[in-house]
């Protein structure tokens, strides 16, 4: 009777425990109980911690495939735009690096495991950031009209300043303009235009606008003098 007593006392809050016991099982084991899915994404690729003065020279894809497994209910909730593989470069040295991309490198939740990455290999190339201040050069496009010729050229500002991978930017002698057409002109004449693209990397920081003054003489004039010009016939 003792044993009796001592059950059934308190026996609807016992009861209601344990009612709360198996609601809270139930939750939990819920993604156990769970299909297991698997699905494709195709994510963005970033960099963090790239160490200062250097900059990634090698050519990197914008994004990998990753392939999830995890229960139905956790995949489905995934929002694609917030996933992303990410390198971290913290303490890298300027060179070439081999990195792989592992499961962790991609936020995903913890019920969710990423089986695979591709490409998982990655070529990567640090090189230290170098800024230099080059002659501009006008890149004049044509042939003026019969009886004249270029005389000379001029540029404003005369010089760029430019910045990027140091091994690139020490071999560059000078910066060109966006071509100007000279091509049946028989007169002086001014053009603003802007610098043509520069090689991978490089950058301008000062000098982007430039203004060319060509000054265009009949033939029977005096022989031109040299110029900063590069002049391209059609």
């Amino acid at each position: 009777m003792q044993i009796t007593r001592i059950l059934f006392r308190n026996f609807g809050t016992k009861l209601l425990a344990l009612g709360i016991a198996c609601v809270t099982w139930y939750l939990l084991s819920g993604e156990r109980r769970e299909r297991i899915s698997e699905r494709s994404y195709r994510i963005p690729l970033s960099f963090v911690n790239v160490p200062a003065k250097t900059m990634i020279v090698s050519p990197l894809p914008d994004a990998v495939d990753v392939r999830l497994r995890g229960p139905f209910t956790p995949l489905r909730q995934i929002e694609p735009a917030k996933l992303e593989a990410v390198v971290d470069l913290a303490g890298t040295p300027p060179g070439e690096k081999l990195f792989r991309l592992e499961s962790g490198d991609v936020n995903v939740p913890p019920s969710v495991e990423v089986i695979s990455i591709a490409p998982a290999d990655l070529r990567i190339v640090l090189d230290a950031v170098a800024e230099k201040s080059l002659p501009i050069v006008a890149d004049l496009t044509g042939v003026p009209g019969a009886g004249a010729h270029v005389e000379d050229v001029l540029v404003e500002p005369r010089q760029a300043k430019v910045f990027g991978p140091e091994k690139v930017v020490s071999r560059m002698p000078n910066v060109s303009t966006e071509p100007v057409s000279v091509e049946g002109r028989t007169s002086p004449f001014s053009a603003t235009t802007t610098l043509a693209s520069q090689a991978p990397g490089v950058r301008v920081r000062e000098g982007q606008v430039v203004t060319v003054r060509v000054r265009i003489v009949p033939s029977q004039s005096a022989p031109p003098a040299p110029t900063p010009t590069r002049l391209r016939r059609k």
